[in-house]
């Protein structure tokens, strides 16, 4: 812990950074209860509820590479608050969802969104490099996991309180607030002066081929990118499935499952700093601890060893994630960062996606359990196909 807070006090920049992104990460999950709960109320169906999340992940296929081009192409706090204000904005678009015949609106806006939100996160992560010292980047990365298990946490909460005792019109305008007070903490943030080294379009993505090739690093970064989602997808799906199928505990059972998972994200960004040393058995552990842990789930005879298990699995991956986002910024140049966290994102995503798809095809002939473990003994496998295969970390 004391590690933690050194790197936050000798990284003011970095410091100001977190901060907007937890801010605005609060905002988020008040938009997300509050659309759920609009889209039932105009629909009545889950269908709604359905397009509304599928809408949230295809757009990352087409304008991930475009983000990562941006963020190299354009100074990224420039980024960072644009899209922030352009969210401020098209957030307080969903008030405008007042009957049935106006859902599209809902979808509208959440596409909206979510482009932003791409655009943004190659340019955020890309920023790190620029604001944290190399000696304390590995913390930097684990803090920021922190703040996503944070946000998962306290923004469910909130977001469910506040929609439900405000009504989801006052969710939205928070939300609102939310990304315009993000847009201008970041704007007290003092860059680097940028100097972009790349050619306009799309020809700038065959730009970061050489250093793939060059690189078993990166390599093996783009294989964990390819291959955890197919198990993490399962898993993803599997977690409502365990708390109301296989636990019997309904939508509070949901809610402390998601809960274990903040946990465990904000556990593993805190125990990031212990492994600096041994990066890469470390990292190995890490994989091995996550794919185990969610084998022993798919087992787990009641809720609760099921929820203490999650946080400690989860805790893995969020090792791993902060390792493996720490070796990404060490081994590209921050010139060509932004097109590689673009291509890391945008593989992840499609795997990801075909995981949700399959999930939901093996969950009419396999049982819950059986799916779940063989989701753990892949994510343990992938883990250690990608450690191994990315030879000796520094």
């Amino acid at each position: 812990m004391n590690e933690n807070l050194r790197v936050l006090r000798a990284e003011p920049r970095f410091s100001r950074l977190l901060a907007a992104s937890f801010i605005s990460g609060i905002g988020d999950w008040f938009n997300t209860v509050a659309v759920l709960s609009l889209l039932f109320t105009l629909t009545g169906s889950g269908i709604a509820v359905g397009i509304t999340l599928a809408l949230r992940v295809f757009p990352r296929l087409l304008v991930g590479p475009l983000a990562g081009v941006l963020a190299d192409r354009f100074p990224r706090k420039t980024i960072l608050v644009l899209t922030d204000l352009a969210s401020a904005g098209l957030a307080l678009g969903f008030l405008f969802a007042t009957a049935p015949g106006r859902v599209w609106v809902v979808y509208a806006c959440t596409v909206g969104l979510v482009i932003l939100s791409i655009i943004n996160q190659p340019a955020w992560r890309a920023s790190l490099p620029l604001l944290v010292r190399p000696e304390n980047l590995l913390v930097a990365n684990g803090l920021s996991g922190t703040v996503s298990g944070s946000v998962m946490v306290i923004g469910a909460v909130l977001g469910g309180v506040a929609s439900g005792a405000l009504g989801a019109e006052a969710a939205f305008v928070i939300n609102s607030l939310t990304f315009l007070a993000s847009a201008l903490l970041t704007l007290t943030i003092r860059f680097p002066v940028f100097s972009p080294a790349v050619k306009p379009g799309l020809t700038a993505l065959w730009e970061v081929w050489p250093v793939v090739r060059g690189s078993r690093v990166i390599q093996a970064i783009l294989l964990l990118a390819v291959l955890w989602p197919l198990g993490g997808g399962v898993i993803n799906v599997l977690l409502s499935v365990y708390a109301i199928k296989v636990f019997d505990a309904g939508d509070v059972g949901v809610g402390i499952l998601y809960g274990a998972v903040g946990l465990g994200l904000l556990a593993g960004g805190l125990l990031v700093h212990r492994i600096s040393q041994r990066l890469r058995h470390a990292l190995l552990a890490a994989f091995v601890v996550e794919g185990a842990g969610h084998a022993l789930i798919s087992q787990s005879p009641n809720l609760a060893l099921a929820a203490a298990l999650l946080v400690v699995a989860t805790a893995g991956a969020g090792i791993g994630n902060a390792g493996i986002g720490y070796l990404l910024m060490r081994a590209v140049p921050h010139q060509m960062l932004g097109r590689m966290a673009a291509l890391q994102g945008a593989l992840a995503s499609v795997t990801f996606g075909l995981s949700l798809l399959l999930a939901g095809v093996l969950l009419e002939t396999l049982p819950p359990r059986s799916l779940g473990l063989l989701a753990g003994v892949f994510i343990l496998g992938a883990g250690l196909v990608g450690g191994c295969s990315s030879g000796q970390l520094r």
